[in-house]
């Protein structure tokens, strides 16, 4: 481990949000909210207002995030026994810091109606109360399914509500009509801010009477109507896929959008996420079984499905030219400048190293793009490839994805220890390498357009893992930042 010089102290405080003197001030209940054992007595008191019968056991700290402007949100998973029975529940609460309690107050009265709402519902039984201010903090709290910044979530994790749209949605999506008569809700991905991904598990039968297999769809609420593209853009690429020759990838079918809870339905596709693991096994010494899907097949997949993407010519979504991305860079290097100088000052030099070399290339005609194209977005089953999360779909310069995408590659290579020898940099480097040339191949770019691309795919891959790096700083990853800190150190020193 490090020694406890002032330059070690200083790299310890830019790599962990936390250690943020000026953030601390900014919210004043911030070393509170990420004590577990405080955390626990506070939402005792507040969940169940003296009611002995039911007892916090666990208080387990989940996701964090500061939100500049608006505060931090943190999640706690709780584990409540009810004494009466020993029955012993877990739950999922959020909570929110501010500034002030006047700012916290406001945000209160936001979700009063929210939780007056969950009022019959079983999920919510054992407590008093589902939505809390705790002053001292300045932080409110509450009650998943209670989210002020998503208010149609409650109306989305209501079994009998979405059992009734589903069933008007499903029927015309199959060519044997399934008749869904009951409906569970879990939740798939909830992240700290911005959307929750939810999985109905539907139970039914065929419209004849026949029985039927479970049927999983999943619906994503936003803050906004954003999933109303994402239910136009799936179809228009399905469409697309369906006329080409060239190889096929799987998307999931739309089930419409649902304006009223901001809700977008999607099929679930069969497959899991590969490449990472894959790539974690070849760098750490292991090989896969004869026949297994390899590594190397895997990122020629990937290079057919943003090729596929690109080549598509569907012409929805926003316009995400490579300047609005660093101006959007520039916004996150003025918030840690402010609350952690050290870090602040470094990310300014690799902004200052991005925005320079992109004044050194042309910009290549923006086309239907993923936004958010990653390995995790990737779904494998046999060599049958699918990609999911359509809500960032864009008109961007290919080099977008494919900047994203090496990124991705690289930290999981990182993280694998590949950055621990020369062996491992190089075996990352061929796939990456791979990676682009079966694009390019599976495009017909001649070697003048590849060499073209290759220029911009830097810019991209360097504003990727600058957003990297400040997310993670936000989110209190200081392991993920030193990650994303050291691979934007190495690109940066290859432009040299």
């Amino acid at each position: 481990m490090m020694g406890q010089s002032g330059a070690t102290a200083a790299s310890l405080n830019a790599f962990d949000a936390l250690r943020s003197k000026a953030l601390r001030e900014e919210l004043p209940g911030l070393e509170a909210a990420f004590d577990e054992r405080q955390m626990g007595r506070h939402l005792q008191g507040a969940l169940f207002e003296g009611d002995d019968r039911y007892i916090i056991e666990r208080c387990d700290r989940g996701k964090a995030a500061y939100v500049p402007g608006e505060g931090c949100v943190v999640q706690y998973v709780i584990e409540v026994r009810d004494q009466a029975c020993s029955l012993v529940r877990q739950a999922l609460v959020s909570g929110r810091l501010f500034a002030s309690t006047r700012a916290s107050r406001m945000h209160f009265e936001s979700c009063v109606t929210l939780a007056a709402a969950m009022r019959g519902r079983n999920d919510v039984a054992p407590f008093a109360t589902r939505v809390a201010t705790l002053e001292p903090l300045a932080m409110n709290v509450s009650l998943y399914p209670v989210d002020g910044e998503l208010p149609t979530l409650v109306g989305a994790t209501d079994p009998a509500t979405v059992l009734e749209i589903l069933r008007d949605a499903l029927p015309g999506a199959n060519a044997t009509p399934f008749v869904p008569v009951q409906c569970r809700v879990d939740v798939a991905h909830y992240p700290r801010e911005h959307h929750c991904v939810l999985r109905y598990t539907l139970e039914g039968m065929r419209s004849n009477g026949a029985e039927a297999p479970r049927v999983t769809v999943f619906g994503k609420v936003a803050g906004n109507d954003r999933g109303a593209l994402t239910a136009v853009a799936v179809p228009a690429l399905q469409e697309r896929l369906h006329a080409r020759k060239t190889r096929a990838f799987t998307v999931p079918r739309s089930l419409g959008f649902v304006a009223g809870l901001r809700l977008t339905l999607l099929e679930a596709i069969s497959g899991v996420p590969r490449i990472s693991r894959l790539l974690r096994e070849r760098l750490q010494g292991g090989s896969g079984a004869d026949g297994a899907p390899t590594l190397e097949g895997s990122i020629d997949a990937a290079a057919c499905v943003a090729a596929g993407l690109h080549t598509s010519g569907i012409a929805l979504g926003s316009s995400r030219p490579a300047p609005d991305e660093l101006v959007e860079l520039a916004q996150a290097r003025i918030v840690l400048q402010r609350l952690s100088p050290h870090l602040g000052a470094a990310f300014h030099e690799w902004l200052e190293a991005a925005a320079a070399y992109a004044g050194g290339s042309d910009p290549w005609p923006a086309c239907f793009s993923h936004g958010d194209f990653s390995p995790s977005q990737l779904l494998f089953s046999g060599e049958q490839c699918g990609l999911i999360d359509f809500d960032t779909v864009c008109q961007a310069e290919p080099a977008l994805d494919l900047g994203h995408f090496l990124a991705y590659l690289r930290v999981s290579a990182c993280k694998a220890g590949a950055s621990a020898s020369a062996g491992g940099r190089e075996a990352t480097e061929r796939l990456c390498a791979r990676f682009l040339d079966a694009y390019m191949v599976e495009c017909g770019h001649g070697p003048g357009a590849r060499e073209a691309i290759r220029v911009r795919v830097q810019l991209y891959e360097m504003v990727s893992l600058l957003r990297l790096a400040f997310h993670s700083w936000r989110k209190f990853k200081p392991a993920r930042l030193e990650l994303a800190v050291g691979l934007i150190r190495g690109r940066i020193a290859e432009w040299q």
